[in-house]
Order: C-alpha cells, then sequence, then structure tokens
C-alpha cells in the first residue's frame, strides 16, 4: 500500500481581510524610502497596526515591492514588504514587529487621570479665591 502525502499553501488573499493584528485609523504623515534612501515620496498613513499599514498617495504611484516608510510624528522607520497595490494605495507588512513601540494610554486610565487633574483644578480653584479674598480688599470694606 503507497500512501501520498500532499503539501498545501494557503495564500492569503486582499479579500481574506486576514489581519494578525488590529489596525488603527490614522491620519499621519508618511514618507516612503526606496533605492538606498536616495528617493523619497510623502504619503498619508491611513491604517496602523503592530504588523502592517494603509498608506495613500495623491496619484497613483509604483513602488518597489521593498521599502521603508518614515514616520516623522513618531521619528521612526520601519522596514516593510509591500503586500497590496491598488491605484493610490498601498498595504505594507513591517518587516519587524511595532510590539515594543510605546503607546497611548488606555482609555480607562485616561478617564482616570481626566478626573485627577479636574479635582486638581476644583483644587486650585479653592486656593486662588482664598488668595484673593486675603489680598484683594472686599468692596464692603472700601
Amino acid at each position: 500500500m503507497t500512501t501520498m502525502t500532499t503539501n498545501t499553501t494557503h495564500m492569503t488573499t486582499a479579500d481574506d481581510n486576514a489581519r494578525t493584528a488590529p489596525r488603527t485609523r490614522t491620519f499621519l504623515k508618511g514618507v516612503v524610502l526606496y533605492d538606498n534612501r536616495r528617493v523619497s515620496i510623502e504619503c498619508t498613513i491611513r491604517d496602523l497596526s503592530d504588523t502592517g499599514a494603509r498608506i495613500a498617495f495623491p496619484s497613483p504611484i509604483s513602488i518597489p515591492d521593498r521599502i521603508e516608510l518614515f514616520i516623522p510624528q513618531k521619528n521612526r522607520t520601519y522596514s516593510a514588504d509591500v503586500r497590496r497595490r491598488d491605484d493610490c494605495e498601498v498595504g505594507i507588512a513591517f518587516r519587524d514587529q511595532r510590539s515594543g513601540e510605546q503607546r497611548r494610554e488606555t482609555d480607562a486610565s485616561m478617564s482616570d487621570r481626566v478626573a485627577a487633574l479636574e479635582h486638581e483644578v476644583a483644587q486650585l480653584r479653592r486656593i486662588v479665591k482664598q488668595l484673593r479674598d486675603k489680598v484683594l480688599p472686599h468692596e464692603t470694606d472700601i
């Protein structure tokens, strides 16, 4: 009896929408670099995740399969491979994940910080009122 085994590989297509990390909608400025950084093209980063991004250009563009994406606001450059191309948009996968990068605080901790700051502002207003009462004469005293 002969047993045959077949190895099959599933190719992920753009229609599969299979993501290994959730993407966040953004409107960040970016710069695509290639040809040993001799060529630079400005773009807008529309979606960003730990593993990739969707970048848009003002007009249709042709870029190589391997690029670097510089994000000025984060002062970081990421090596990336192009995974999907449309007329004015390109989907890229980062060669190294962004997971080590500093993140914004979660909504819960932001809410806690806002509440603490509001409490501090209220205390400062009370102190200012007390100082005014001591320093400035009251209208009835004049």
